[in-house]
């Protein structure tokens, strides 16, 4: 069984293609009329509750610590939490954990064994967090068959769901915990993705916080400001949080007025939408501004884009589909909500079939033609001026998979070794994201100017790889970075933590 799996910051699904054409949302295997997996682990000695058995084990003991956001900090090499008996766990760990519970979902359900899966993930995630996932991915026992970018599998499931073809696509997705937008068209052949840009740290979690700090100035107005509030306080808050925010997001609603408990005290809280536009208006107008950012980067105008489909959970908020109709308003232009919430997880199953080649058969566009989200080059120190510098070897948005060749030279006689530091970065703006240093041991001897040449790769999942070679000696040296190489044990050793831990008391090491 090969399948689609959308690991969103807050919840989670995983589909499959059925046989008559359709996508099938597989459910969890113990409340088997929801379909979506609560991105959430908690801990209790040899057992970790995964999902909704969480979020339910948390309502009775909000003491208990829980770990939420977790993608947020793919890519990340410090842990995000200790058990109890001192053992750390990483991000990808946790993933794991999440992954391997929706492994059992589905092997229950199908009654066969998972042996492949497409896995979604943001479009403007760097190497070490595409890498993360792909680890997670291999600690939960998941080939991974392919990535595919969250706004590209939304805007395949929509392509062909309405049978659009040869438009210019806008793809704004703002999910939980991230915001992704992404230019393509489609036609009978494929899928091309034109530009794409994004932020990892904004979605509907800071649109809740907002609404809790409108909450929670009204508590404190209602019966001062005491003592800190406790854990059943702070999840009793995010939960209410969450609701008014889904209720304020409802057309026409002018306001929320209901009874809240916080704190064993009652007390009636009244927000109007107004307010919490006002509260998230600054994080809308950086979405906007991320957008046109990506749409100069293809250059396209706002006015040639056709249709712009809206999904995540978040963009269902009034405000955001108020500035994107006030944008994208001619005749032509259309914004659509296209399964916001499902589209995502949609796509990656039909991802499935045009790895598998079977895409003829359920009427898909047979190609997916992706492009790099970041300019990828070295960083040096100028020799100069004594800046830094970086080179760069590819641009951002060129088609994937792509490799470039670049030589560098020595600064001075006898040197022994070359360091590259290898970074992707968006433009001159943005900080620098660091992959890693590659260090080259030259021959004895060697003179000034001595040539290196170095082999720059972007793959078709958007990592990269790297490789270098000295045409004197004929030596080649090819690094991947991340947990690869002489990180491998860290692999393996986190792999066996997630085996030895049941999860939801179901699934047994």
């Amino acid at each position: 069984m090969k399948v689609g799996i959308d690991l969103g910051t807050t919840f989670s699904l995983i589909t499959q293609m059925g046989y008559g054409g359709g996508v099938i949302f597989i459910p969890d295997i113990t409340y088997r009329q929801n379909l979506f997996t609560p991105s959430l682990v908690n801990f209790n000695d040899e057992i970790a509750l995964v999902g909704l058995l969480a979020e339910n084990y948390l309502e009775h003991h909000p003491d208990k610590s829980a770990i939420r956001f977790f993608k947020r900090n793919f890519g990340e090499t410090k842990p995000l939490f200790f058990d109890h008996k001192g053992t750390p766990w990483y991000p990808e760990t946790i993933g794991a954990l999440v992954l391997k519970k929706l492994k059992y979902d589905a092997e229950g359900f199908a009654s066969e064994l998972l042996d492949g899966a497409v896995i979604t993930i943001p479009a403007h995630f760097s190497d070490p967090q595409r890498k993360s996932v792909m680890n997670a991915a291999f600690m939960a026992d998941i080939p991974v068959l392919g990535l595919i970018e969250e706004p590209v599998a939304a805007a395949l499931h929509y392509g062909i769901s309405e049978n659009t073809l040869n438009k210019l696509i806008l793809v704004y997705d703002f999910g939980g915990g991230t915001f992704d937008v992404t230019l393509l068209s489609m036609d009978e052949k494929g899928v091309y993705v034109l530009a794409k840009d994004g932020l990892t740290e904004m979605g509907g979690k800071e649109f809740d916080e907002r609404v809790g700090e409108i909450i929670l100035n009204q508590y404190w107005h209602h019966f001062g400001k005491s003592n800190e509030p406790d854990a059943k306080f702070l999840l009793n808050l995010r939960k209410i949080s969450e609701q008014i925010k889904i209720e304020l997001s409802m057309p026409g609603v002018k306001y929320v007025k209901k009874m809240c408990l916080l704190g064993n005290k009652p007390f009636e809280v009244y927000i109007s939408t107004e307010e919490f536009e006002n509260s998230i208006k600054a994080y809308v107008e950086y979405t906007i501004e991320i957008m046109i950012r990506c749409l100069k980067g293809a250059s396209v105008a706002v006015g040639d884009v056709d249709s712009v489909i809206m999904v995540g959970g978040s963009s269902m908020v009034p405000l955001i589909k108020k500035r994107i109709t006030e944008l994208f308003n001619k005749d032509k232009q259309k914004v659509l909500f296209h399964n916001p919430m499902k589209a995502v997880a949609g796509g990656a199953a039909m991802h499935v079939c045009q790895l598998g080649g079977i895409a003829d058969k359920f009427k898909i566009p047979p190609e997916l033609k992706g492009v790099c989200g970041y300019n990828l080059g070295i960083r040096s120190i100028d020799s100069v001026s004594g800046r830094i510098k970086i080179d760069t070897i590819i641009n951002k948005n060129t088609p994937l998979p792509v490799t470039a060749c670049k030589t560098y030279y020595t600064t001075h006689p006898m040197q022994e070794k070359m360091l590259l530091d290898f970074v992707q970065f968006i433009d001159k703006t943005t900080n620098p994201v660091s992959l890693g240093n590659m260090v080259i041991s030259l021959m004895h001897g060697v003179s000034k100017n001595y040539a290196i040449e170095v082999t720059v790769e972007y793959t078709i999942n958007g990592t990269v790889n790297v490789r270098a070679f000295d045409p004197n000696s004929g030596k080649e040296l090819i690094q991947s970075f991340g947990n690869s190489g002489k990180e491998s044990n860290f692999l393996y050793t986190q792999k066996a933590l997630v085996n030895s831990i049941s999860i939801n008391n179901l699934i047994q090491s």
